[in-house]
């Protein structure tokens, strides 16, 4: 088994389960979100700059995953406008690579910076509902990365949508996995969208207990 086949399956069933997390609960945890984000990034390019070192040695790209993880886990919590930022940017890089791969295009690397970029800003500028959109269809992009590797049975540790090698949508399957990501994006935003405001009307109904005092 290489390298490449042995993360896809130590990292598919993570995935969905992170990805299920922050689909539905990432404004409520917020900095768990934010601090999950991080480590998933900062791990992927760790792994890949550990195997560019040493390609036949799985070790230390493990070791390389974990100490990047652990940092980007910890700087995006630690700055948290820039862990905002992030996670519109990473918002904005998975709806471009799955609309460019819907089309059948190749991605084009200048305009995944541009919708990163966008997004980004537009998380720092409009924070609960990028927020909520945000985490909705990135955890939901994490459960689909996780779970179509298994179905091809190939989990050969590639990302979905970002893979240049592979410029078509795949098929009545990539399709399908299209369609389950938007579904599965709008369910998380309307979850959680609706729990956000009940605790809202919560906070305001206590706040207005506390004005009025006891009778």
């Amino acid at each position: 088994m290489n390298a490449n086949a042995w993360v896809g399956q130590i990292s598919a069933p993570l995935a969905v389960a992170a990805g299920m997390l922050i689909c539905f609960c990432g404004f409520r945890i917020l900095k768990l979100t934010l601090g999950i984000m991080g480590f998933m990034a900062a791990a992927g390019a760790g792994w890949n700059l550990g195997l560019s070192w040493a390609p036949n040695n799985s070790g230390v790209a493990l070791i390389c995953a974990l100490v990047a993880g652990v940092i980007g886990a910890v700087l995006c919590v630690w700055l948290f406008f820039l862990g905002i930022f992030l996670l519109g940017a990473s918002a904005g890089a998975i709806v471009a690579a799955a609309f460019f791969n819907a089309s059948g295009n190749q991605l084009q690397p200048i305009l995944l910076v541009v919708f990163a970029l966008i997004f980004g800003v537009l998380a720092l500028v409009m924070q609960k509902f990028m927020i909520i959109a945000s985490t909705a269809f990135s955890g939901s992009y994490l459960v689909i990365a996780g779970v179509l590797p298994l179905l091809k049975h190939a989990p050969d540790g590639s990302l979905l949508w970002f893979d240049r090698l592979q410029p078509h949508s795949g098929g009545t399957l990539g399709y399908v996995a299209l369609a389950f990501w938007i579904a599965l994006g709008l369910a998380g935003v309307s979850f959680q969208y609706r729990r956000s405001e009940k605790g809202d009307k919560a906070v305001r109904h206590e706040q207005q207990s506390a004005t009025k005092g006891p009778a």
